[in-house]
């Protein structure tokens, strides 16, 4: 499952709750909630926004019972240049080698009986040194708090959102290659000249 250019509807790794620890688990990024009739909102709910995820609909019933982690070594942001035109960003942990994203997880059964494990990552506002590059940005979590997070109650999970530190974080433009996403090597993430905030 690992990716360089991981892209809606495709399988990543989700650490749920398991036990009195966490379990690492496949699972397709999309989150389609139990009461969906088939499969096609996962366009919409690949982002859940923090600041109404526990009120949605399709969110509400995860925040309460289905929080996870997504580990990753960074992520892509599109930053506006004109009208026409977007530049690719890596955005990567400043001095760790992986960080997490807070997320929601859902099974949905299809039709067919069988079952799916989905997955939505909660965003947030960007921190003042990312703005200039997106308005929004994934809710990273430190380590202190996973288990709370993986655990809790929503009342505790929305203190833990809430007032998360800003991740230290590194950024430089990439090729434009990742807009493809069967493109997925590691190039991907090398820098390119030419692109500045």
């Amino acid at each position: 499952v690992p990716s360089w250019n991981r892209a809606p509807s495709q399988t990543g790794w989700a650490i749920v709750a398991h036990e009195a620890g966490g379990e690492a688990r496949p699972m397709r990024w999309g989150l389609i909630p139990a009461w969906a009739k088939d499969s096609k909102v996962v366009w919409s709910t690949i982002n859940a926004r923090l600041e109404t995820a526990a009120s949605k609909p399709a969110f509400r019933a995860a925040w309460k019972q289905r929080r996870c982690l997504i580990p990753s070594s960074g992520w892509y942001e599109w930053r506006r240049l004109d009208e026409k035109t977007k530049q690719p960003w890596f955005i990567h942990p400043a001095r760790d080698r992986v960080l997490c994203f807070a997320g929601l997880w859902e099974r949905w059964q299809a039709s067919g009986g069988e079952w799916l494990e989905t997955y939505s990552i909660l965003t947030r506002d960007a921190d003042p040194s990312l703005r200039a590059i997106h308005d929004r940005m994934p809710l990273v979590l430190p380590p202190v708090v996973f288990a709370d997070w993986l655990h809790g109650d929503a009342t505790q999970a929305a203190g833990i959102a809430l007032s998360a530190p800003a991740p230290e974080v590194g950024f430089h433009p990439v090729a434009r290659a990742v807009g493809n996403p069967r493109n997925d090597t590691a190039a991907l993430i090398e820098a390119v000249a030419g692109a500045a905030l």
